[in-house]
């Protein structure tokens, strides 16, 4: 498993592009401890929140914090965790269309409310200190808005893994979601000879159909369509479950794609250790109690 911050975590990844698309044992292992981790890890996060809402001076810093922060910390944790129920580690059944919509939705909301913890964070900061910056300039990683943030808060954002994981993958997946292509998860991953098997079996079903469509005998119709239909079926049980999620693959808007579960664990991951470094960095600038992170054990 790469660093906490890091992007597609594809370069720790076995791909071997002849074998199944699957985790090794051992990953699989590492994936669910780290699973069960950030989920009990961020009920403690939240803690930590709601007590630092009740020291902030300022009631829109204490809006942002409660409902900003507040309710994507949790869904963040939620999509996650819904991807890995849709889609489990070292799942042999191969997933329907339908099933990988469903995990589009998930990355996609997840996509928009991780970049979003990083406004609400700069919100919070920039209202608390008594700033009144137009919306467009309120960002952690904005000069006229860095005024306002906790030095402990901005050395750990100006690290060069944070402000890469943020410029290279983040704000690329978050804007890429909202204004040009949405992340997703292909039906299905091929080795070579597979997919030397797909087009083959396509380009059968296709004659198939247009055969059957300028025939006008009904039975050579009915046996033609019964070809494709049996081509067909052939056709969808190749290949296994992509691990890799994507944009865009090819022309100007490809990009590389990312190991679809230990990039959701990453970010997650990220996302505790960024709060729990605010929720250390506003206590430590305004003189409040520093907290330990509560230890919360949810079974």
């Amino acid at each position: 498993m790469a660093t906490v911050k890091s992007i597609g975590s594809s370069a720790e990844m076995k791909n071997d592009s002849d074998s199944r698309h699957e985790y090794s044992p051992d990953q699989v292992a590492s994936f669910e401890a780290q699973l069960a981790r950030l989920r009990d890890e961020t009920a403690g996060v939240q803690i930590l929140l709601h007590e630092l809402s009740g020291f902030l001076t300022k009631p829109r810093a204490r809006t942002f914090v409660n409902e900003g922060i507040g309710r994507r910390l949790p869904v963040v944790a939620r999509c996650a965790l819904n991807v890995f129920k849709l889609f489990p580690l070292g799942a042999k059944k191969l997933l329907s269309q339908d099933e990988c919509h469903d995990i589009a939705i998930q990355v996609q909301a997840f996509a928009i409310n991780v970049y979003a913890v990083f406004d609400n964070i700069a919100w919070v900061c920039m209202l608390e200190a008594g700033g009144m910056l137009p919306q467009l300039k309120v960002s952690v990683f904005k000069k006229e808005c860095q005024a306002f943030i906790p030095k402990a808060l901005l050395d750990y954002l100006s690290q060069d893994v944070t402000t890469k994981w943020f410029n290279e993958y983040g704000k690329l997946y978050r804007d890429s979601t909202a204004h040009r292509l949405p992340p997703y998860l292909p039906t299905r991953a091929y080795t070579p000879a597979e997919g030397q098997r797909f087009s083959d079996l396509h380009a059968q079903a296709h004659a198939a159909l247009l055969e059957a469509m300028s025939t006008t005998n009904r039975k050579r119709m009915h046996e033609l369509l019964n070809a494709k239909e049996a081509v067909e079926a052939e056709k969808n049980a190749l290949g296994s479950n992509s691990l890799l999620l994507a944009l865009s693959l090819t022309g100007e808007d490809a990009s590389a794609p990312v190991y679809l579960h230990p990039q959701l664990l990453c970010d997650w991951s990220l996302v505790n250790e960024l709060l729990r470094t605010f929720d250390r960095a506003m206590r430590e600038h305004y003189g409040w109690p520093v907290r330990a992170l509560p230890n919360v054990h949810l079974g």
